[in-house]
């Protein structure tokens, strides 16, 4: 272990992934983050590929979504991948967010932790919303009609805020330009406040089932929970592969198939 100790990066993820030491009674449960961690890599990764053959326009953007799925090369695989990617990020975020709360896991001195996961969930969902409208559709089109119209509940200038996002009287295409711009950002951003999260969770360690300190039982991250976690991952690959391979619209509406 000399050699990740004297680099400072290999250090860093010594420090986090092999040498962290976590409770000795962490059940599967615990297991959510680093699904989460493995999802979002394959939405960034196929999102980017995506985004390379998208048109953000009003005219051409459900053509340009039907041509990824037609022509480009397995575009029908990438666009499988991102859509039930999605559904997978928000199933494990919930159960993330479920066993914190069933264990106590928002209570001092894990506060901050909790506060950082609140906000990466509300930007998921703008995230997820955006995304939704990109095909700009039937259903996404009038889905950002109604939610975008949420703002003109705003008193006195709300409507002037639904102009404002809209960049016009309609859905239209800077719209559109815009809702693909944060899309795109979003993640990123995600990915940042992921970081900080862990951060914030390894300066106070993770909390038990047991919700009691387990300062005096402790055990390194690797090998034990390593592999617990990749047991996971792996069955996780087999239900995404499934999904993108045999049932690629079990998650959809079929107006977006």
């Amino acid at each position: 272990m000399k050699i990740l100790k004297s680099n400072p990066f290999l250090a860093l993820a010594n420090n986090y992934m092999i040498d962290a030491p976590e409770p000795s009674n962490i059940s599967y449960f615990w297991n959510f983050g680093s699904l989460l961690a493995c999802v979002l890599v394959i939405q960034i990764v196929t999102g980017i590929l995506l985004a390379c053959s998208y048109i953000p326009n009003m005219d051409l953007a459900f053509l340009s979504v039907e041509r990824i799925v037609r022509d480009v090369n397995y575009g029908f695989l990438l666009r499988a991948f991102h859509a039930n990617g999605a559904s997978f990020f928000f199933i494990f975020l919930y159960l993330h967010i479920g066993r914190g709360l069933y264990y106590g896991s928002y209570k001092y001195p894990r506060t901050m932790t909790l506060n950082i996961g609140v906000i990466i969930f509300l930007l998921t969902i703008i995230t997820a919303f955006l995304g939704y409208c990109l095909p700009a559709n039937q259903m996404s089109f009038w889905g950002a009609t109604v939610i975008t119209n949420l703002l003109s509940a705003v008193p006195f200038i709300g409507d002037d805020l639904v102009h404002l996002l809209w960049g016009g009287f309609s859905v239209s295409n800077p719209t559109l330009n815009r809702f693909f711009s944060l899309h795109y950002l979003m993640p990123f951003v995600i990915a940042a406040l992921s970081v900080m999260h862990l951060i914030a969770l390894h300066t106070n360690g993770s909390s038990n089932p047991l919700g009691v300190t387990a300062n005096m039982d402790r055990i390194p991250m690797s090998p034990y929970y390593l592999i617990k976690d990749l047991i996971t991952i792996f069955i996780f690959l087999i239900g995404i592969n499934y999904m993108a391979f045999y049932n690629p619209y079990g998650f959809m509406e079929p107006d977006c198939a």
